[in-house]
């Protein structure tokens, strides 16, 4: 367990991950997505220090992935759920993650499959990766409070995750109530695709002044014009604790 957790934290105890898992789930073609091992290389020589996807891109883009730590991304709803660990453990990744939908009426077993998962990655040592959604993705605004998204990520925690990826609340004071109710790291996923980089960088300072552990980051990263400068920016602030200012210099 500790040797893979170096693969994916570095010793500052922060994390940078490229989020690549979108191809296995959304109806389209995803520009940045269409030729994965370009966006790879792209992020990976920019500084990422984990690419998060699915078992196909993770097997046959092995040589682009070679450079930074592989977390895969999987469903406990699938038949294949019992073999995810083994699975990982196939291919070399460094952590699992899956998702989990606190208080979903439609999927009221979202955090009974995570805990399953759980015990099976505990049992592996293998790290595991819970991304809590609190009502999920269509839920309304009462679930997108600071208190709810705190009270979710405790829920992964409690299943057995060894980090946690959520909602980041819009400010640094209102995060802290998330990272103070969560006894493992959090880290903060990507959000919605914005063409602004300053915004993009604010919400990564913020993040980690309120005690996050790291970003995990999708389309606002392979999405970019330029995802291996963006990578770059956001590294500086998390392993060099540089300023906005000082980050948006990586873009140019």
């Amino acid at each position: 367990m500790k040797r893979r957790m170096h693969h994916l934290f570095k010793e500052d105890g922060r994390i940078l991950i490229v989020a690549m898992d979108h191809a296995g789930f959304v109806d389209t073609p995803m520009p940045g997505m269409i030729h994965p091992g370009e966006t790879i290389r792209k992020v990976v020589a920019g500084g990422a220090d984990v690419v998060m996807t699915t078992f196909g891109t993770a097997t046959k883009f092995t040589e682009e992935l070679a450079g930074c730590g592989l977390i895969l991304s999987a469903s406990t709803e699938s038949p294949m759920g019992e073999y995810i660990v083994e699975a990982a453990l196939s291919i070399g990744a460094d952590g699992v993650k899956t998702m989990a939908y606190p208080w979903l009426a439609s999927d009221p077993n979202s955090a009974v499959n995570a805990l399953r998962l759980g015990a099976e990655c505990h049992k592996w040592g293998m790290p595991y990766l819970v991304e809590t959604i609190p009502g999920g993705f269509m839920g309304g605004a009462e679930f997108k409070t600071p208190e709810k998204i705190a009270a979710g990520a405790r829920i992964g925690a409690e299943c057995g995750a060894d980090f946690v990826k959520t909602f980041y609340t819009g400010d640094p004071e209102s995060f802290r109530i998330v990272v103070e109710n969560c006894p493992v790291p959090v880290v903060i996923l990507g959000g919605s695709k914005t063409n602004n980089d300053r915004e993009i960088l604010d919400v990564v300072k913020g993040a980690i002044e309120a005690g996050a552990s790291g970003v995990a980051m999708g389309r606002n990263i392979w999405q970019h014009q330029h995802p291996d400068k963006l990578v770059a920016a956001i590294a500086s602030i998390l392993h060099e604790n540089a300023t906005v200012d000082q980050a948006l210099k990586k873009l140019g």
